[in-house]
């Protein structure tokens, strides 16, 4: 089964949320986790039922003999199992000490978005959500400003360069200083992710991702997500409903 673990990139998808591994019962060589669940998404904790534990291998990248466990873990919060896989170096295995290696399943990226926004540009966003929560950066700020890009068209800009479009949304009063600047940001970032020149195409930082998803957000919230709420507020709201005319009575015998 180790084996087969030793092959996921290819077989499965590795967890990428926040979990840190629980070493107890040494000599038992058991562990669980604490930290997000992939199913449930829930902060919780993954007590052993089950572990499957490996002889010393010699890890040539490390220079020394490993040793693996692998525990079949339940968490407490939906009841669902997941795997944790940790090693320790061979000479430290008196102390008990595993560290993490994994834990599978992946999870889901959190993709809600709101109704507010257009179909089509939703799915923009939420593929860049989803290439973010991959670690996919480049790919997530180009699906940024992909999404960008389709509003700006929605909203009627008819010139044919991203850059050129957002000035015509500013200048038509469609977007706010802040937003042009938000999308313009979105751009130049997208432009490295997008163009393998000189530009700085290995630059692309997880923290970068993370700022233009932000940016994409909130340029989105405020162009469709504030203006429904407010066509929302000033609607006034439908007419009771007559109540149903009552039966009339049986005709006297």
């Amino acid at each position: 089964m180790i084996d087969l673990l030793e092959l996921a990139p290819f077989y499965v998808w590795r967890y990428n949320g926040a979990v840190q591994i629980v070493n107890f019962s040494p000599q038992h060589n058991q562990i669980g986790a604490n930290g997000k669940c992939p199913h449930c998404s829930v902060e919780s904790y993954f007590g052993p039922v089950a572990t499957y534990f490996t002889h010393a291998t010699f890890a040539p990248q490390y220079g020394t003999w490993h040793q693996k466990v692998v525990s079949a873990c339940q968490c407490q919060s939906c009841k669902d199992f997941v795997l944790v896989v940790g090693a320790r170096d061979n000479h430290q295995q008196n102390k008990g000490a595993f560290d993490l290696v994994a834990i599978y399943p992946l999870g889901k990226p959190n993709e809600q978005i709101d109704a507010a926004i257009p179909p089509e540009i939703g799915s923009d966003f939420r593929e860049a959500l989803r290439c973010e929560w991959i670690k996919a950066f480049k790919a997530c700020v180009v699906m940024c400003a992909r999404a960008i890009q389709g509003s700006a068209i929605a909203l009627g800009a008819k010139k044919r360069k991203l850059t050129d479009q957002i000035d015509e949304l500013f200048a038509s009063g469609r977007i706010t200083v802040a937003l042009k600047d938000f999308a313009h940001e979105i751009r130049v970032t997208r432009n490295m992710g997008a163009h393998p020149d000189t530009d700085g195409l290995e630059e692309v930082t997880e923290q970068d991702a993370k700022d233009i998803v932000e940016f994409t957000r909130e340029y989105l919230h405020h162009v469709y997500v504030m203006p429904a709420k407010l066509k929302a507020r000033k609607t006034p709201p439908p007419p009771p409903t007559p109540p149903p005319p009552p039966s009339p009575s049986p005709p006297s015998k």
